[in-house]
C-alpha cells in the first residue's frame, strides 16, 4: 500500500502553488470555519465553488426534483450527457464535501457537469441537510432515499434501475459508504459500484497522517474535522458508532470501490485504512494517492492537472463498472 515518504511528500506540487496563485489573483479564498460565523463561511465556500465551476460545460439537460416522499424532504439535481444517446442511461449520484456543515447542490457543478458527458452517465447532485441544523442521521437517510428513487423512478427518468452507482469526495465520501453499508445491511444492496474521494471515515486524529499533515498547513486541520465531528453527530451519536463513522463498520459484501486520496490531507489514513479492511475482507482494493495535492482538489478541473487526472480515474471505473453486462 503506497505512503509517500520522500522529501517532496509534504510539498504543493507546482501546479497546485499556480492554482492558488491564480485564486489569490481573483481575490478568491478558502473558508474557514475555524475564523468565519458558520453563515460567512458557507458563502464563503458558495463563491469559492461559483469561480471554480466557471464556465461550465453545456449538458444534454439539467433537471431538479425535490423528493417529497422522504421523512427528510431533498433536492436532487439531474445532469443528462450532451451526446443525447438513445437507450436507459447508467446514473452516478455524486455527494459533495464540506464536513457536512458546508456546500449545497451546485458544489462540484462542473465535475458532475464533466462525468456526466465524459463518461456518458446521467450524473446526480443532492442538496443534503447540513448540520448542526439537521445532525446524524437526516443525511444519510437522504441519500439512502434518493438512491431508491433513482431506481424506482428508472423508467421515468430514462435510467437503467441495474446500473446506479454512487460517490463522494471528503463528508461526501463518508455517506457515500454509509448508504452501501446500509443498503447492504438492509439487504437491499442494489447499488453497482461505489466511489470514495478523500473520505471522512473515522473520528480518530492520531493517525500518522494527522499527527504529520493536521496542522492547517495544506488548509483541512485536525482542528476543523474535529469541529465537524462535533456538529455533525451532536449528543445522539458517538464519533464511534459505525453508522456514524463507516471505518468502524464490517466491509465484507460490498460493490467494487474505487478509493481516492490527496497525499496532503489529514484524512489520508482514513483511506488507506479503508483499504486495509477491505483486503482484509476478501475485498482488495489499491487506493489511488495523488502526490502533492491537499484535500479538496478535486474541484479545481479547470485549472489543476490533477483534478482531471482524478476525475478521468472515476469516469474509467464508472464506465467499467457501469458498462451493460459488467461483473458486480
Amino acid at each position: 500500500m503506497t505512503r509517500i515518504e520522500d522529501s517532496n511528500a509534504h510539498t504543493f506540487a507546482p501546479e497546485v502553488l499556480q492554482a492558488q496563485a491564480e485564486l489569490k489573483a481573483a481575490g478568491i479564498g478558502a473558508s474557514n470555519i475555524l475564523t468565519q460565523p458558520l453563515a460567512e463561511s458557507r458563502e464563503t465556500n458558495r463563491i469559492f465553488q461559483r469561480f471554480l465551476n466557471q464556465p461550465v460545460p453545456d449538458v444534454g439537460q439539467v433537471v431538479e426534483h425535490r423528493l417529497d416522499h422522504l421523512a427528510h424532504p431533498v433536492n436532487v439535481r439531474l445532469y443528462y450527457p450532451a451526446s443525447g444517446s438513445a437507450g436507459a442511461l447508467p446514473a452516478y449520484l455524486h455527494i459533495h464535501g464540506g464536513g457536512f456543515a458546508q456546500g449545497d447542490i451546485n458544489s462540484l457543478d462542473r465535475w458532475k457537469r464533466e462525468i456526466a458527458n465524459e463518461a456518458n452517465v446521467l450524473t446526480v447532485g443532492i442538496e443534503y441537510a447540513l448540520s448542526p441544523e439537521a445532525r446524524y442521521p437526516v443525511a444519510i437517510e437522504q441519500v439512502i432515499g434518493a438512491l431508491r428513487w433513482l431506481r424506482d423512478e428508472a423508467a421515468t427518468l430514462g435510467l437503467d434501475a441495474d446500473r446506479i452507482a454512487v460517490g463522494g469526495d471528503s463528508a461526501g465520501g463518508n455517506l457515500a459508504l454509509n448508504a452501501l453499508l446500509r443498503l447492504r445491511d438492509q439487504e437491499d444492496a442494489f447499488v453497482k459500484t461505489g466511489v470514495i474521494i478523500y473520505g471522512m471515515l473515522s473520528a480518530d486524529h492520531d493517525t500518522p497522517s494527522h499527527q504529520t499533515l493536521g496542522d492547517g498547513r495544506f488548509g483541512l486541520s485536525t482542528e476543523k474535522l474535529a469541529w465537524f465531528w462535533e456538529r455533525y453527530t451532536g449528543t445522539d451519536a458517538r464519533p464511534q458508532d459505525a453508522g456514524v463513522t463507516p471505518l468502524h463498520a464490517e466491509v465484507g459484501n460490498l460493490p467494487p470501490l474505487l478509493l481516492l486520496a490527496a497525499a496532503l490531507d489529514p484524512l489520508l489514513d482514513d483511506t488507506l485504512n479503508l483499504a486495509r479492511k477491505l483486503a482484509a475482507a476478501g475485498q482488495p482494493t489499491e487506493p489511488r494517492i495523488y502526490p502533492g495535492v491537499p484535500h479538496a482538489f478535486i474541484a479545481m478541473t479547470r485549472i489543476l492537472p490533477q483534478a482531471r487526472e482524478a476525475r478521468d480515474d472515476v469516469i474509467a471505473h464508472l464506465k467499467r463498472h457501469l458498462a451493460k453486462g459488467a461483473a458486480a
